[in-house]
């Protein structure tokens, strides 16, 4: 049976000092699994060869400021979206 996306685990917001690291996770499941990606604004952050399924961890070093990263999860049944926002 297919099954469309959907997120197990939400990316987190962080509040963070400035030139501080954070990792955020975001799942994913579906049937067939979807493909996870960070993306920035418009730029993706995963390299489309490297995408991984199901699961992402978005590791972010030396962060000087704010910003919204989005997590997408993709199959062939829709394309589903959350934001987490990193505060400096």
């Amino acid at each position: 049976r297919r099954v469309p996306p959907r997120f197990t685990i939400l990316p987190m917001s962080h509040e963070i000092m400035p030139g501080g690291s954070v990792n955020i996770t975001c799942v994913a499941v579906g049937s067939p699994m979807p493909y996870v990606k960070w993306m920035l604004n418009s730029e993706d952050l995963t390299p489309e060869d490297e995408m991984p399924v199901g699961r992402n961890v978005l590791e972010l070093n030396g962060v000087r400021e704010s910003a919204n990263y989005t997590c997408v999860a993709m199959s062939s049944l829709g394309i589903i979206e959350a934001v987490a926002q990193v505060i400096v």
